[in-house]
């Protein structure tokens, strides 16, 4: 299958994100706030971090907002296996810990951006604008 240059282009100004977090209020409130992004076309979420990556080998998203405390396997791990298996998803950390020892962390083990619950979801959009527009980029260097 070819993909034409328009279809390209369009691709990069739509993204897959896939939110994993066990809090169905942040669930909710992240994929009410997504939904406002003009660059976002699909939201999914999970609430088992121990599928995430069949999640992802499913749903195939541009950007993972992933939540560091959750049961079962946290995300710090769940990043390192990303990070293996799709590196080409940007993985954003989100946590209500947000200390230097995680957001250290978690930047040596490959995440994208790292985000305060308490006090940074101003920054989600922006963000999802950035990874559109670098995927665009990326997409025209390649025609």
């Amino acid at each position: 299958m070819v993909i034409s240059k328009k279809e390209k282009l369009a691709m990069a100004k739509n993204l897959k994100v896939l939110l994993i977090d066990d809090s169905t209020i942040i669930l909710t409130v992240m994929s009410e706030v997504l939904a406002t992004v003009s660059c976002v076309a699909t939201v999914k979420t999970c609430s088992a971090p121990m599928h995430a990556l069949q999640t992802i080998d499913e749903f195939k998203p541009d950007v993972l907002l992933l939540d560091i405390n959750m049961p079962e396997k946290n995300g710090i791990e769940v990043l390192k296996e990303v990070r293996e298996h799709y590196p080409a998803v940007k993985v954003i950390m989100l946590t209500n810990h947000s200390t230097e020892y995680y957001r250290n962390t978690c930047y040596n083990f490959g995440a994208y951006h790292f985000i305060d619950k308490a006090n940074e979801f101003d920054q989600i959009a922006p963000l999802m604008e950035k990874i559109s527009t670098e995927t665009d980029e990326i997409l025209k260097s390649m025609l």
